[in-house]
């Protein structure tokens, strides 16, 4: 269970882009039908842009600020594939063809918040949307039957909160989207 906030303690943080329900419930059926128990919790469902870990309050409004004039763009994601990472045994579903707006995004997001001391992950970005944890593997070898195709419009500052069932994440923020 998550205790009461202590307003020093580091908030973990990260921005996403947060499906509307229409696309949750269809990656939540996905999930459902390949990873059946091992699978993130429905409300968990997200596609994270930027990593922005242990964030102090401070810290957190240097990157409102850097963020007030976001605009995101318009732009439509097929996760139309499965993947796997074997050594943390993540099933995950992305795209075969990520449109360049949202590396795009994602680049002026880190260049933004470098400002404010940020350090960016190492590896690259890769669109992709985590469907189960602890997966034995491999991913299923056909496409999903249909394909999500996912229109952004906004993207979101995810809290994410451990509790006793494990991992909450809690929407703080969103930033609209231009079309």
């Amino acid at each position: 269970m998550s205790s009461p906030a202590d307003p020093d303690a580091p908030q973990r943080l990260f921005l996403a882009l947060w499906p509307e329900e229409t696309e949750r419930r269809q990656l939540a059926d996905l999930a459902a039908n390949v990873a059946g128990r091992r699978r993130v919790r429905d409300d968990n469902l997200h596609l994270t842009l930027v990593f922005l870990g242990a964030t102090v309050a401070a810290r957190l409004a240097e990157y409102k600020a850097v963020l007030a004039d976001l605009a995101v763009p318009a732009l439509e994601l097929t996760l139309d594939r499965y993947g796997y990472w074997p050594q943390p045994r993540i099933l995950w579903l992305g795209s075969s063809h990520t449109p360049p707006e949202l590396y795009e995004l994602v680049a002026d997001l880190h260049r933004r918040l470098r400002g404010c001391g940020f350090t960016p992950e190492r590896r690259a970005f890769q669109a992709h949307v985590t469907l189960a944890r602890k997966f034995p593997g491999p991913a299923p070898a056909q496409p999903p039957a249909a394909p999500v195709s996912w229109l952004i419009r906004d993207i979101a500052l995810v809290e994410s909160l451990h509790e006793e069932g494990g991992a909450r994440y809690r929407v703080l923020r969103r930033w609209p989207g231009l079309g």
